[in-house]
């Protein structure tokens, strides 16, 4: 469905996650409400 990258978010010093919906899902509103739902999710584990 995408892939994940290892990033740091300079404004808060910390390694993050970078997800990236591949282009052939973007427009597929199931994948996107997915994707959105997962990142969430996520976030919300910090």
């Amino acid at each position: 469905m995408g892939e994940v990258y290892e990033a740091v978010n300079t404004g808060k010093r910390r390694t993050v996650a970078l997800k990236i919906l591949r282009a052939a899902f973007a427009h597929e509103e199931q994948f996107r409400t997915r994707f959105l739902r997962e990142s969430q999710a996520a976030a919300g584990l910090v």
